[in-house]
């Protein structure tokens, strides 16, 4: 099925599955179905898919939804949340839908958690359709309802700090614009628990203590320098989130004996981790992966900051690079000081608006390493533009509403004035500021599209915009025809666990389009 506007298409596929038979009770002899609902945008980057789990009752030739026990993010009209159901999705069964039951079975709900003990709290991320895989997963508790939860072996996980592509985690992949496929299931260090009808749900563990409290870390070597974070994911370019959940250490790689107390959690009690040996390969690693993903560094300026000049292996070792922390599970958890981890520039798109039809070439730096485009980016994009924002990739003939790429270049300064926004406040802040900064309501509605969702995952957030000085010095736009307004938008953030104090940033008044006009908008992932 597709729905939509021509250069935006919205496809929606359904694959059926019979997984069930009523036996006894009111539905008895009913089929209970299971149905595989894609959809996917046309034309599109980033997180174009999505897909969900919907189960249905069948009597005869009509068809019940039962949004009870459906993906909570199903689309509204595959199960009737507003009181319709499409019916293009039941022709090929010879069906009709009929309204939504409030039926249930409780082993094929969706619990928001699962605990396994006081400090062991799983939070539900995804479903998906496969049985257990003994060689990949061990049995991590018994919850008294849902039954045995599996996780990942330690150690089966990617074990790299972070990774340039997805090919680097796995060569099969085949990673694209959607982000990591392919990888091999049940290995990114999460829980699961399978169900009768062929279904697992997927759990992720978080750890209880925050590092930007700077009173929930005694440190043996003194507090940290204020800005420092720490990431607990391994990240490959701007797919972190599909790499795995938490970075959990092969115990192949670290033993106790390698481990040197270096901090102290205070509410717990729990040790933090360092490496005896300063030239342990975790450590070493880590700095040849930092090292080997710059670029060729420019000149220093005066103004440069010292935070985005290439750091010696010993001023390395001295910005504690890593700490390891154990979890309620015994897994050994390592925290990547984000200075080292290569920023990401996530999603930038670039919108063309030439007062008449146009051939427009379009050029980036040369230092940005590019690990997705859309479409391929070889050596520039060459396309035809109209003043509506349409072109068409005079390589291969398709039409486009943006062009699109991710990368990385240098290690950016942080900008230390911003917004801290509460997760549930987010998508209004973007929506009053980015026309502020001179986004268009289309515009501004793809940046929300692809990115507001993603913004939930901490209660508050650090919320910044790049000066243009900095875009325009990190990540070079060069354009033929040159273009008579050129507006560039690049947001920063930082996940938060509770708010903190910042100076205000003063937005300039937004560039008064006129001419040719060139509109760029990205994220810098730390």
């Amino acid at each position: 099925m597709t729905d939509g506007a021509e250069i935006d298409q919205t496809n929606t596929s359904y694959t059926f599955y019979r997984v069930g038979r009523f036996v006894e009770g009111p539905e008895k002899g009913a089929e209970l179905l299971e149905a595989s609902v894609q959809r996917y945008l046309e034309v599109c980057k980033g997180d174009c898919g999505s897909s969900h789990i919907v189960r249905y009752i069948r009597k005869g030739n009509a068809i019940f939804p039962l949004p009870k026990i459906s993906d909570p993010q199903s689309p509204d009209e595959s199960v009737g949340r507003n009181g319709s159901v499409d019916a293009r999705a039941f022709q090929t069964l010879g069906a009709t839908p009929g309204h939504p039951l409030d039926f249930s079975v409780p082993i094929l709900g969706y619990p928001k958690t699962l605990t396994a003990g006081p400090r062991a709290t799983l939070d539900f991320a995804e479903e998906g359709i496969g049985t257990p895989n003994p060689s990949v997963l061990q049995m991590a508790f018994h919850d008294p309802v849902y039954g045995d939860v599996w996780m990942t072996k330690p150690g089966i996980g990617p074990q790299k700090a972070f990774y340039e592509d997805c090919k680097d985690v796995n060569p099969a992949s085949t990673g694209s614009e959607e982000g990591c496929l392919d990888l091999p299931p049940y290995t990114d260090n999460s829980f699961y628990f399978f169900r009768p009808d062929g279904t697992f749900l997927i759990y992720m563990y978080q750890p209880d203590f925050h590092l930007e409290d700077p009173q929930a870390v005694t440190w043996r070597n003194g507090p940290l320098p204020a800005g420092t974070s720490y990431v607990d994911r391994t990240r490959v370019g701007c797919s972190d989130d599909n790499v795995n959940a938490i970075s959990v250490v092969s115990p192949s790689v670290v033993s106790e004996a390698d481990l040197v107390p270096i901090g102290k959690v205070n509410v717990t009690g729990d040790l933090l981790y360092g490496l005896k040996n300063k030239n342990h390969p975790l450590y070493k690693e880590f700095y040849a992966d930092y090292d080997s993903s710059l670029p060729s560094w420019p000149p220093l300026e005066n103004d440069q900051p010292a935070t985005t000049r290439e750091a010696s292996y010993e001023d390395f070792l001295r910005a504690r690079p890593l700490f390891l922390w154990r979890d309620p599970f015994g897994r050994l958890i390592r925290f990547l000081n984000a200075q080292f981890v290569i920023p990401q520039t996530c999603e930038p798109i670039l919108y063309l608006y030439p007062e008449q039809e146009e051939k427009v070439e379009v050029k980036l730096g040369e230092d940005i390493a590019i690990t997705n485009s859309y479409p391929a980016y070889h050596d520039g994009w060459l396309v035809s533009a109209q003043p509506d924002g349409e072109m068409m990739d005079l390589g291969s003939g398709r039409r486009l509403p943006y062009l699109f790429w991710e990368g990385h270049s240098y290690i950016l300064p942080r900008e230390t004035r911003g917004f801290v926004v509460k997760s549930s406040e987010v998508q209004a802040f973007l929506e009053e500021t980015l026309p502020q900064l001179g986004l268009n309501a289309k515009e501004t509605s793809d940046f929300c599209r692809a990115w507001c969702s993603k913004l939930n995952g901490s209660p508050y957030y650090f919320i910044t915009f790049l000066d243009r000085s900095v875009v325009d010095r990190y990540y070079p736009l060069r354009i033929g025809p040159t273009p008579d307004t050129t507006i560039r938008v690049f947001m920063d953030f930082t996940p938060l666990s509770r708010p903190i104090d910042v100076q205000p940033l003063s937005l300039a008044p937004p560039v008064q389009r006129r001419g040719f006009t060139v509109v760029e908008w990205g994220v810098l992932v730390r």
